[in-house]
């Protein structure tokens, strides 16, 4: 299946879900790491949860994700709510089409977690091109954990496709390591993740700044 489709179906499967609307847990708990002001871009926003909750927590939120469903349902949710938020149609497997240094943080909930490792590694160095010096990073992941992983096809390291034909890249804490190195200095990087959605509560997460 292509992925583009497959996220479009998914995104009109969650309008009725419970979770939908509400800020994500690791939203919640990355809060407490970023500045107290300032831009933020969320990669992979879906229908928004998290980006409407920073915005009404005061930031300056740039929400991008490449599914058409998720940016029209996101539009009319900030529509309503009357929230402030500058919505994008972005593709992570390309360039960033952001200005070096633009943003103060960048967040994003289990969307980096699609492709092979160049392809990944370039996404952490797009990241790192538009933070400002100091900016901070962050971000949840698939876990290694995942039973799943035990039902697709391996692909190469940490990267596996379903029967579907759906790429996931899985990650440990050392492998994460392996993709910031050098550009990312750790605040957090742990296996403690979780969601509302998920019975998995060994998710990797990510917070750290520009080096």
């Amino acid at each position: 299946m292509d992925s583009k489709k497959y996220w479009e179906g998914k995104h009109l499967e969650w309008i009725t879900k419970d979770w939908i609307d509400k800020p994500t847990i690791f939203a919640q708990f990355a809060l407490k790491y970023f500045p107290k002001k300032g831009k933020l871009l969320e990669l992979g926003a879906g229908q928004g949860q998290d980006s409407r909750f920073f915005a009404r927590k005061g930031y300056g939120v740039t929400a991008t994700d490449f599914s058409d469903n998720a940016l029209r349902l996101l539009e009319e949710k900030i529509i309503k709510e009357k929230v402030n938020i500058k919505i994008e149609k972005v593709d992570l497997s390309n360039n960033l089409p952001h200005k070096g240094n633009s943003f103060d943080v960048v967040y994003s909930h289990l969307a980096l977690h699609y492709f092979d490792s160049k392809i990944t590694r370039h996404i952490f160095e797009e990241i790192n091109r538009i933070l400002k010096k100091g900016g901070v990073l962050a971000a949840l992941f698939n876990s290694m954990d995942d039973p799943e992983v035990k039902e697709f096809e391996k692909l190469e390291e940490g990267f596996y496709m379903s029967s579907s034909g759906i790429t996931k890249r899985y990650f440990t804490v050392d492998s994460a390591k392996t993709f910031i190195q050098g550009i990312f200095d750790p605040i957090v990087l742990d296996s403690h993740g979780e969601t509302y959605k998920d019975k998995i509560n060994t998710l990797i997460r990510f917070i750290g700044k520009k080096v």
